[in-house]
């Protein structure tokens, strides 16, 4: 059961991906970040998703973010996954992120990853269900 419906901040974006690709939702206790199916992690993307979580972070005061998508690709290379994980954790001091992204498939570069969040303050997590990934977020299911 996907949580809640609808209500959600869709951003605005200058550049050529359209802003339905990812939308934010305050949820009780934590952020819900909706991407879509096949959503593409690029440093173009990558960037405007953690801008936009952020400043969503700031209005609610919430700290907990749920990463929900299916077949998420990633596109970036360590240098560049490093980079976004130390932005991450730069516009969202304390970041619990719990990533329920089905099809995707974790390797080195998702532990380097989950570390360097870590080194920096953050907790990252990956999970298939989204009952699980709440649970670790600790909200209410």
């Amino acid at each position: 059961t996907r949580p809640g419906q609808g209500g959600g901040i869709t951003p605005t974006t200058d550049g050529p991906h359209p802003g339905s690709d990812l939308t934010v939702e305050p949820r009780e206790g934590y952020l819900y970040l909706h991407l879509a199916p096949g959503f593409e992690l690029t440093p173009e993307s990558t960037t405007r998703l953690w801008t936009t979580v952020g400043e969503a972070c700031r209005q609610h005061n919430l700290r907990h973010v749920l990463a929900d998508g299916e077949n998420v690709q990633r596109k970036l290379t360590p240098v560049q996954t490093y980079d976004h994980t130390s932005l991450a954790a730069r516009l969202i001091p304390g970041l619990a992120l719990a990533c329920c992204f089905r099809g995707y498939q974790t390797d080195e570069q998702t532990e380097f990853m989950k570390v360097a969040a870590m080194n920096r303050g953050a907790q990252v997590e990956f999970f298939e269900d989204l009952n699980a990934a709440l649970h670790w977020l600790g909200a209410r299911t």
